[in-house]
């Protein structure tokens, strides 16, 4: 055995663990290449060769191989074999886009009807038109044709001082001059990327996650780390990879985390406050879920405890109100608020004018309260309806959490299929359904399909669940 082997023979895999022995091989890999034992150009033991000092099968190590590549640690020369990457960034740059506004529809598609459990789009049918004409109405007699004007590039200051107040009923005590309005939450992560990351820059997540954040952490060049997010385990997981590697920045969402619907307790966001301060990184907290908590249960941002002004919240209004009208924001920190501004210049100069007037409107008249308050009630009674028929239809053929008031299924699918041909089968039989393997930086299980509750019509719920379960083999 020479001493590539010898070097990676004692790689313990435990049989035992939920987490499959090729996503352990990969973590095992990962980590050793990030903190330098594998050396960048190292080549790496033939598949067999590993699979038989291991004791494992060779596809094991072919999909940790796999994943491995995929996610720019190692290169595959034909004829030479696997070697690890001399930079970890070349690789990480995406292709394209994995946003999922919407279901992408071929040609062949364009008559049918689809039951849509998968985009990101709100069911318009929720949209009150009566009221967003009172809205339009009450600006363009107030400002006329100043409601089109190009606003600051922070955005338009009474919404600005609008978010302010609403935040202070949430704990959350800023400034009008701290609030950077986007054109939804997808440009504030955006912004955030492309002032503060260097290419090489260490980006944290959670696996699984949003793409669309992953997409553009890469997109400026930083190596992204999964850290593997099971309720409990983000913590520790967290720990061990800090003890290696220093992040410039941990991305995450503490509340109704998209896709998991997992919620982060009062101490492990302490926690997880404390290791940025004690370790230097910036935190960015996209709070996407916490406004539609239901029954009234409070979940509490980060932001609410940030001595050092270290956290930069990032928020949606347009997923929850009207998603084609691209709006939301970011708290900065005082000491990047500049930097910011300037990046927002660049990419569109300034967020619609009309569109920061109506959604101020709203703030100020108690109509974004009365909107949200409906929306839950709407989503709380949909959530319970769908829990009860996917139990009713499925039984223990598949499980999920249930959530504090996210308004989609994190679904695990215990199928002899997997969660891309079930994709691929629902689609055949009219209905969207998102496959859960893009939420993953590494190591996706391949068992686990997002049902979202928010652009499905009313009418079609129950028809598309049923459709659903008629493809149980």
């Amino acid at each position: 055995m020479n001493a590539n082997q010898t070097e990676l023979a004692n790689i313990k895999l435990n049989r035992h663990r939920k987490e499959p022995l090729y996503a352990q091989l990969y973590t095992v890999l990962r980590t050793r290449i990030a903190n330098g034992e594998l050396a960048p150009n190292r080549r790496l033991p033939a598949v067999r060769v590993l699979a038989k000092s291991l004791g494992i099968n060779p596809g094991t190590v072919v999909s940790a191989y796999r994943e491995l590549e995929k996610n720019g640690y190692i290169i595959s020369r034909r004829g030479s074999g696997s070697f690890v990457q001399e930079g970890m960034t070349d690789s990480l740059v995406t292709d394209q886009a994995q946003i999922p506004y919407l279901p992408r529809l071929d040609a062949t598609d364009a008559n049918q009807h689809f039951i849509d459990f998968a985009s990101y789009s709100l069911n318009p049918d929720r949209f009150s038109t009566a009221t967003f004409k009172q809205a339009v109405n009450h600006i363009l007699d107030r400002d006329g044709g100043h409601a089109f004007v190009i606003e600051d590039a922070m955005g338009y200051y009474p919404l600005r001082e609008s978010i302010a107040t609403e935040l202070t009923q949430r704990w959350i005590h800023t400034t009008a001059q701290n609030i950077q309005i986007t054109s939804g939450s997808q440009q504030a992560i955006d912004i955030c990327a492309r002032a503060l990351i260097k290419q090489g820059d260490c980006v944290m997540v959670q696996n699984p996650t949003y793409p669309g954040a992953v997409d553009a952490f890469k997109a400026c060049g930083a190596k992204v780390i999964g850290l593997n997010f099971d309720h409990g385990t983000l913590i520790d997981e967290l720990e061990k990879m800090l003890k290696i590697i220093q992040p410039k920045i941990l991305y995450l969402m503490p509340n109704l985390q998209n896709p998991t619907t997992y919620s982060l307790s009062r101490l492990e966001k302490a926690r997880i406050i404390g290791l940025a301060h004690y370790y230097d990184f910036w935190i960015i907290e996209d709070d996407y879920g916490s406004g539609l908590a239901y029954d009234n249960k409070t979940l509490h941002a980060m932001k609410e405890n940030d001595p050092d002004d270290r956290i930069i919240y990032v928020r949606s209004l347009s997923q929850i109100f009207a998603s084609g009208m691209r709006l939301g924001y970011l708290i900065s920190p005082t000491r990047l608020s500049d930097s910011f501004a300037s990046v927002k210049r660049i990419a569109d100069i300034s967020t619609s004018g009309l569109t920061q007037r109506i959604f101020d409107y709203y703030l100020r008249n108690q109509l974004w309260r009365q909107h949200l308050t409906s929306l839950k009630q709407a989503y709380h009674q949909q959530y319970q309806a769908v829990s009860s028929l996917l139990t009713e239809l499925w039984g223990n053929r598949l499980t999920w959490h249930e959530a504090d008031g996210a308004v989609w299924f994190w679904l695990k699918l215990n199928l002899p299929m997997s969660a891309a041909e079930f994709c691929t089968a629902a689609r055949k039989a009219g209905v969207l359904v998102e496959n859960g393997d893009r939420y993953y930086i590494h190591a996706a299980p391949h068992d686990r399909i997002r049902l979202s509750l928010a652009p499905v019509k009313e009418v079609d719920i129950a028809k598309g669940i049923k459709r659903l379960a008629s493809l149980i083999p």
